[in-house]
């Protein structure tokens, strides 16, 4: 029988996500670290989908109370995902190791740990991530560059967002955080993971982030436009109980773009940045503006490579003589965007060749 840790990369590796095996072991390395053996099979017996102690307890033939014990630990831990239905009940679930545990690690960094968390990002996340063109996160345009658009989305605008969640949580942002640690950091926002309503109550219940009120996002939001940073989140049209806010120099997602030459692996907002060539006076502020590399000094005029863009509007809030614009992207030119999550998470799993929800 394969070692328990093998069993149960494989089957964090049945998420759409993905948590492919290495030829350097160095997952294994890093499940070995997080859980114990027993812990190990704990997680084989769950399953996607929330479910009661009492059902996880009959499949292991495991004492209920005890199995409840440590079925809380682990999930104070950010190995798995509970949801509390009541103050008496909680449900637990799987979690995917992206986005899920790897995240919620961002108070257990340490010089060891980081170091594997980054060399298994390298070796199987970014060539995972090119197995599909399927995007699961999706660029939030600065909102205030897109107001007199008429046709703009609810789902293109983080007011919206904030407005529709009743409970709110910040977290450090665990790329930057790793960066930093690893002596290659930035100055942007720290802070600025942001989670909504569940997300949010898991997050403070765990101590992973501290609950904020909805004035304190609204700020959170605006200091990160003025860093610079990208809103992102989920790629579809339900709910959303996240807000990422994205630099290009640390973050995993923008990497994918940045390093490794995957424009797929983003959806684009609907938007692309275009510049009046009569208004710019090469001032470059929007070279360094921008997270994505999208744009250069051609005749001493900023051209924007609309192959890059991902309509994120950054460039345009700092532009002294608003020599730049959003312009609205053709129906052939727009990013899918999903139903739900539950669509989204189904067509990543079946481009893999995966079925998703799995038993």
């Amino acid at each position: 029988m394969p070692d328990i840790y093998q069993r149960l990369r494989e089957r964090l590796d049945r998420f759409p996500q993905g948590f492919p095996r290495t030829e350097s072991g160095v997952e294994i390395e890093i499940l070995r670290q997080l859980v114990s053996p027993e812990e190990a099979e704990i997680m084989l017996s769950l399953g996607p989908s929330p479910e009661p102690v009492s059902t996880v307890a009959a499949k292991m033939g495991r004492d209920e109370a005890e199995l409840g014990k440590q079925l809380y630990d682990m999930s104070r831990r950010g190995l798995i995902l509970r949801f509390r239905v009541s103050e008496e009940q909680a449900l637990y679930f799987l979690a995917p190791w992206v986005v899920g545990i790897w995240e919620f690690q961002v108070k257990n960094l340490n010089s060891e740990n980081i170091r594997l968390y980054e060399k298994y990002y390298d070796e199987a996340m970014v060539p995972e991530r090119r197995r599909s063109k399927v995007a699961g996160f999706r660029v939030i345009p600065v909102e205030q560059e897109v107001r007199d658009d008429s046709r703009v989305e609810t789902y293109e605008k983080v007011s919206e967002i904030i407005e529709s969640s009743a409970r709110f949580a910040v977290a450090e942002c665990i790329c930057r955080k790793e960066a930093a640690m690893l002596g290659h950091g930035c100055d942007k926002l720290l802070e600025a993971c942001m989670m909504f309503d569940m997300a949010a109550d898991y997050y403070i219940e765990n101590g992973f982030g501290r609950e904020i009120s909805k004035e304190e996002a609204r700020q959170i939001l605006s200091k990160a436009e003025e860093d610079g940073l990208v809103h992102h989140s989920s790629n579809h049209l339900g709910k959303k109980i996240f807000i990422c806010n994205c630099c290009g120099c640390c973050c995993k997602a923008l990497s994918h773009v940045n390093r490794h030459g995957n424009p797929d692996a983003i959806a684009r907002s609907n938007y692309r940045a275009v510049v009046d060539p009569d208004q710019c006076n090469a001032c470059e502020i929007c070279l360094d503006r921008c997270q994505v590399d999208a744009i250069g000094m051609v005749d001493d005029v900023a051209a924007v490579d609309e192959g890059k863009c991902i309509g994120c509007g950054l460039c345009i809030s700092t532009c002294p003589t608003e020599g730049i614009s959003l312009a609205r992207r053709t129906a052939e030119e727009a990013s899918r965007i999903f139903t739900d999550d539950a669509e989204l998470l189904q067509t990543l799993a079946r481009d893999k060749s995966k079925q998703y929800p799995f038993q």
